[in-house]
């Protein structure tokens, strides 16, 4: 049952480490780990040992799953979000930008005059008309920078907040999936009231048999 149960494993593995941004999800606790410290499993009645590992593993597999939509949708959300503020605030980048490139074109065309009487007039008027507008960029940048640093960081947190949720859903559906498979390896078994198991206890093997 052990080497049955390894594939599902390593394919909630292998997807949580293919995610954009790496989960929080403690990799210690795993199926694997449960199989091995579980009571029951091993035990004497292989046909219960299989009936609930059966039934439990496609239930773990969708709550691993459901986790993966979440956190899937907590990323594209946050990339949604930022690729907005970048748009939003690609125009101003682009007329700073502008404004560099013009003022550097403008003094390195001072390097073209032959005489260094020219040459330095031309880097003294031109260096002088363009601080007007470079110091301008500066401020407005630094404007900007701030405005745009505080967008991310509530994108950020928004994004942190989202992944917890998903991680703790994650959980707390694990655990208590794993918390029922452990009570049916034990043998209490409760199946839904639209399909209930028949438990048949034989004093002769002290088996309980699932039928």
């Amino acid at each position: 049952m052990l080497f049955k149960a390894l594939p599902l494993f390593l394919t909630i593995g292998t997807a949580l480490a293919l995610m954009p941004l790496k989960p929080k999800i403690d990799s210690d606790r795993s199926l694997v780990d449960f199989m091995l410290m579980s009571r029951g499993v091993g035990s004497s009645n292989p046909a219960l040992n299989q009936y609930c590992f059966n039934r439990y593993l496609p239930i773990l597999k969708d709550i691993t799953d459901q986790y993966e939509a979440d956190y899937g949708k907590c990323v594209d959300t946050y990339k949604a979000e930022c690729e907005a503020i970048d748009a939003k605030y690609y125009e101003p980048r682009e007329n700073f930008t502008a404004t560099a490139k013009e003022t550097c074109d403008a003094l390195l065309k001072c390097d073209g005059n032959v005489h260094y009487v020219d040459a330095f007039d031309c880097f003294a008027s031109t260096g002088s008309e363009y601080s007007k507008k470079l110091f301008t960029l500066s401020s407005d940048a630094g404007e900007y920078g701030g405005i745009v640093r505080e967008l991310y960081r509530a994108a950020d947190t928004v994004a942190e907040f989202c992944a917890n949720y998903a991680e703790r859903v994650y959980w707390e559906n694990t655990d208590r999936t794993y918390a029922e498979l452990q009570k049916c390896l034990n043998g209490d078994i409760v199946e839904p009231s639209s399909n209930p198991s028949i438990i048949i206890t034989t004093t002769t093997e002290s088996q309980t048999t699932v039928v």
